[in-house]
């Protein structure tokens, strides 16, 4: 008995120092987003405003609930429910980061002021947006995905595998670590190009090695193609006409133009995805690629091309 009582005062104190040590970084944590949102209203006019804010030690993660983008109008411009980043580090490239963002929606007020044309089922939509990076860096290899889901409309996955990712996020790091010793004093234009030099020539290492792209149907898809096919005057049957022909003549191997028929046909599902070769540049990719346009078949036999419709 006088064990369990042991046990359970260890696991009292851990879990209360746990709870310490999240309201400190809480703390912390709302200074320092109320310091980056006031610099953001400075630049732009625009005021964030935020219900609440909460901080884990043990998942590394932030999240604001019910905020509000207020414009310098004094009109309200969107909502969002939460907004959660885990896994980032000042010092580092965590293995895993991520970013959520649920359930943004633009004011009705805001819309309304929006220009003629703008699509009123995208704008009335509720967005829901997920980023992740995955990071080995004794590899260097890394995975990049994004989801952005509109409720109800159309959703769109995309998935991006690289390899000879350290240059690129080496300097990435470098480059915030600069950002926050300079603190509030903006980089000069020398200092800004000089990172943009170093940006580049690390991205030009970078070795693609897969990617994949995935539109949804989640509801309205054929609603929100048939408004936006109306202000050009056509109809979602002549756009598929037109398709058709254009396919005819496309140098794209049959398989291709017979899945892309079929999503233009069924409007449900759309995967288009790759697999490219080790140990090349993107730059050395497209070169390949251009070497082999207008010979389709060697093309997706290259990039393990794959398309499926619906």
């Amino acid at each position: 008995m006088k064990k369990l009582i042991i046990a359970a005062a260890i696991i009292a104190a851990g879990v209360g120092g746990v709870s310490y040590a999240n309201y400190v970084a809480t703390q912390e944590v709302r200074a320092e987003v109320d310091k980056q949102l006031a610099m953001v209203s400075e630049q732009t006019g625009a005021t964030f405003k935020y219900a609440g804010l909460s901080a884990s030690v043990i998942s590394k993660s932030v999240e604001i609930t019910n905020m509000e983008v207020i414009s310098p109008e004094g009109e309200s411009v969107a909502n969002v429910q939460s907004i959660e980043v885990k896994g980032y580090e000042t010092d580092k490239i965590s293995p895993h980061t991520s970013l959520d963002v649920k359930n943004l929606t633009l004011s009705k007020d805001f819309i309304a002021t929006l220009p003629a044309d703008t699509n009123a089922i995208l704008a009335s939509a509720s967005y829901n947006l997920h980023s992740s990076l995955d990071y080995n860096e004794e590899s260097g290899e890394s995975d990049m995905v994004v989801k952005l889901n509109a409720k109800d409309v159309i959703s769109f996955n995309m998935d991006i595998g690289l390899a000879n990712s350290k240059p690129l996020m080496d300097t990435s790091l470098a480059m915030s670590k600069e950002q926050k010793q300079a603190g509030d004093t903006p980089l000069t234009y020398e200092q800004q190009l000089q990172q943009q030099t170093r940006m580049m020539q690390a991205m030009s290492k970078l070795e693609p090695r897969n990617a994949s792209f995935v539109i949804n149907n989640q509801g309205k898809l054929k609603e929100l193609l048939e408004s936006e096919l109306s202000k050009q005057g056509m109809t979602i049957e002549q756009m598929q006409t037109m398709l058709a022909q254009q396919l005819e003549q496309a140098p794209i191997t049959e398989e291709i133009a017979s899945e892309l028929t079929s999503f233009a046909s069924g409007l449900n599902s759309l995967t288009v995805s790759a697999k490219l070769p080790e140990g090349q540049t993107m730059m050395e990719v497209n070169q390949q690629l251009m070497m082999l346009a207008g010979k389709p078949e060697e093309l997706v036999k290259f990039i393990n091309l794959e398309v499926k419709g619906d």
